[in-house]
């Protein structure tokens, strides 16, 4: 369970700008455990890093959010997806000033209904920052800027299973690129899941050559996620078969798959990178 909370926390924590207009937002993420019927707060510190003295208008207000297969978060209107937690959820304020450096607080409670389904709900309050008073003629210069803090709820009782339903190749078009393999995984039980594992490539006489990491990622209930991992030279040429492990957060099972790869060529060591400042001579 920490090792997905800090998943979902790293995948949704905004890279910092520093920009007039910036809003930060801590923490990032919530994920809990709730039975149906049961009710939850929390609160977020809203805070201004701008070392400029002018206020900072911050608008407050919810969006579904979904991932695509490939990892791509798409922003929704709120009450969009069926798992949404929008019905569920009261926050206040809607809007603050923040003045630079400063911090104020925004709570909310997530009620869940009684008759709630079971499985993981969840929903985006985000944080919209622009300037309170803008500079006259100069309307090119205010922008605005969103962070988001990331609402989970587990409804009571989680079924957690998946399956690997593809493993794909790429060759490369030239020997020094990398040799892409892509494990397809379906998230077929009713919670959100990391899912991470490795791909154990072994030669014709099952030696061995290469394990390859297939690093952590969110697949979100009912949806599919495309893992990859890449082969570096030197490799020679020839076949190869690659087992695929992968672990979603279940700790009583693995996930197996095998793949047999076909290297037409042999794979050269990619080219080493400029010295610095080499570029300029």
């Amino acid at each position: 369970m920490r090792r997905l909370f800090a998943l979902l926390t790293s995948l949704l924590l905004a890279a910092p700008i520093s920009a007039q207009g910036t809003v930060g937002v801590d923490p990032v993420a919530r994920l809990f455990t709730a039975k149906p019927g049961d009710s939850v707060t929390q609160d977020l510190n809203i805070y201004n890093p701008n070392a400029d003295p002018a206020s900072l208008r911050v608008a407050v207000y919810l969006s579904d959010m979904d991932i695509s297969e490939t990892g791509e978060t798409k922003y929704l209107s709120a009450g969009t997806l069926p798992e949404s937690l929008k019905n569920w959820m009261t926050f206040s304020p809607t809007s603050l000033d923040l003045g630079g450096q400063q911090t104020q607080n925004v709570r909310y409670t997530v009620q869940v209904p009684k008759d709630a389904a079971p499985g993981t709900h969840w929903i985006m309050l985000m944080l919209e920052g622009q300037d309170a008073a803008p500079v006259p003629g100069k309307t090119l210069a205010s922008f605005r800027l969103r962070v988001a803090h990331t609402v989970y709820v587990n409804v009571e009782p989680i079924k957690r299973s998946g399956e690997i339903s593809g493993i794909f190749d790429q060759v490369p078009q030239t020997a020094d690129r990398p040799y892409t393999i892509g494990v397809q995984y379906r998230n077929t039980g009713n919670a959100v899941s990391g899912v991470q594992g490795r791909v154990e490539l072994r030669d014709a006489g099952g030696e061995r050559i290469a394990t390859l990491p297939l690093n952590l990622d969110v697949a979100l209930p009912n949806h599919t996620l495309l893992l990859q991992a890449s082969l570096t030279g030197p490799v020679p040429k020839g076949q190869y078969s690659a087992l695929v492990v992968l672990n979603d957060g279940d700790p009583s099972r693995e996930l197996l798959g095998e793949h047999v790869l076909s290297l037409p060529f042999d794979l050269t060591a990619p080219a080493p990178l400029p010295a610095p400042g080499a570029a300029g001579k």
